[in-house]
């Protein structure tokens, strides 16, 4: 997969803190389904190409 950058907002930031001051498991596992997840699955996927077909009949 190779190496990410992931852009967190300030409120992310600062939720991470939170979770790393207090070592909250539950936050923690939380967080990365909420916040981090989503952001690498956007990360994996290709920008639609115009030229391309997407296989679905019109």
């Amino acid at each position: 997969m190779g190496k990410a950058i992931i852009e967190l907002s300030d409120k992310e930031v600062i939720r991470l803190e939170a979770i790393l001051l207090d070592t909250d498991q539950a936050d923690a596992l939380s967080f990365l389904k909420e916040v981090i997840k989503p952001k690498l699955r956007a990360r994996q996927m290709a920008p639609l190409d115009r030229n391309k077909s997407t296989g679905i009949m019109t």
